[in-house]
């Protein structure tokens, strides 16, 4: 039965791409309401809405106007203001991936993440000799409540993690009925951290600042536009600087990784830089949202993962990691 107002909702989901609310939406059990037509919202919110159910929950998808914390905390504000009875928003779509140096054995393409807690590394000091994060009790995103904590506690567990990724396979191939949200169908490559994704030769467009060098005659770390327009393919990237692929034939269910998060107004593509916060901070995945939402609403992120933060990153995994994200939280929603 449909809720009798936007109080009585108490689960948003939030997301900063069509392509993500889409993945979201396809997994509706119910609609509701579309763009607040039947619940309306707050004078000045100028969020748009999506109302349904999932599973046993009744759901408010939220859209956001970009990315970026600075978007997410004003929306996650809107929503408070127009659905009261929130509880809890599950911050839904895709990210970096981070899989852990120097093994790199875990986090593959298509993987999700689920956040415990929120690392905003880009709030801190520029020193001439480098950025500092601040790291102080008032300068940190605190913890999750303790519901939060346990629920996230419980969710490690072998036997409850498993039954998670193999009901999250099975809202996946619900999904896959439609091709969009199919494996792209191409190798899941993951390169050399210093291994950039620039032209190597001189066959590239006059300018190119790929093959530059400093006063010292050392090679200089710029990518061209050009570079940055295309696949590994179109610049024959060496796989030779693989650190590990897995083939198409080789594709296994999605794995569920809990732990850290990285969220900052920063698209992380480089490769030294992640390896370098992820020695530091432990984290598991980048993305750009959940620090904003995180000082708003209690909130949970939980993203597909589309790249792997480095300068190799493209968009043939969106649609299938957007899916897989989606697929999860349906999922985690069960819970």
């Amino acid at each position: 039965m449909r809720p009798k107002s936007r109080n009585d909702f108490a689960i948003a989901i939030i997301c900063a791409l069509p392509l993500e609310a889409d993945a979201v939406e396809a997994l509706f059990d119910e609609h509701y309401d579309r763009l607040g037509k039947y619940y309306g919202k707050q004078r000045r919110d100028a969020n748009a809405y999506i109302n349904g159910r999932i599973g046993k929950h009744d759901v408010v998808l939220c859209y956001m106007p970009g990315m970026g914390k600075g978007s997410a905390a004003s929306v996650a504000a809107s929503l408070r203001a127009s659905y009261t009875g929130i509880e809890l928003a599950l911050v839904v779509g895709i990210c970096g991936g981070a899989p852990p140096p120097p093994k790199y054995q875990d986090i593959f393409l298509g993987d999700v993440i689920i956040s415990d807690s929120v690392i905003e590394y880009d709030f801190g000091r520029q020193y001439p000799g480098g950025f500092q994060r601040k790291t102080g009790v008032k300068d940190t995103l605190g913890r999750p409540g303790p519901e939060i904590r346990a629920f996230l506690n419980g969710l490690r567990a072998e036997k409850t993690r498993n039954e998670l990724q193999s009901q999250t396979q099975q809202y996946l191939h619900t999904l896959q009925q439609r091709t969009k949200w199919c494996h792209p169908g191409v190798s899941d490559i993951l390169f050399k951290a210093s291994y950039l994704h620039k032209h190597y030769s001189h066959t590239s467009a006059a300018g190119c600042s790929c093959l530059g060098s400093d006063s010292f005659g050392q090679v200089c770390d710029q990518i061209c536009e050009e570079a940055l327009g295309k696949d590994c393919d179109d610049l024959n990237c060496d796989k030779g600087q693989q650190i590990r692929c897995r083939e198409i034939s080789e594709a296994k269910p999605i794995s569920i990784y809990i732990g850290p998060v990285a969220s900052a107004d920063t698209v992380m593509k480089s490769g030294q830089h992640r390896d370098e916060i992820v020695k530091t901070e432990k984290v598991i995945g980048f993305e750009m949202e959940g620090a904003g939402v995180w000082e708003n609403v209690p909130c949970i992120i939980i993203k597909g993962v589309c790249d792997y933060a480095d300068s190799h990153k493209s968009k043939l995994w969106q649609a299938y990691a957007a899916a897989t994200g989606a697929s999860t939280a349906k999922a985690f929603l069960e819970y």
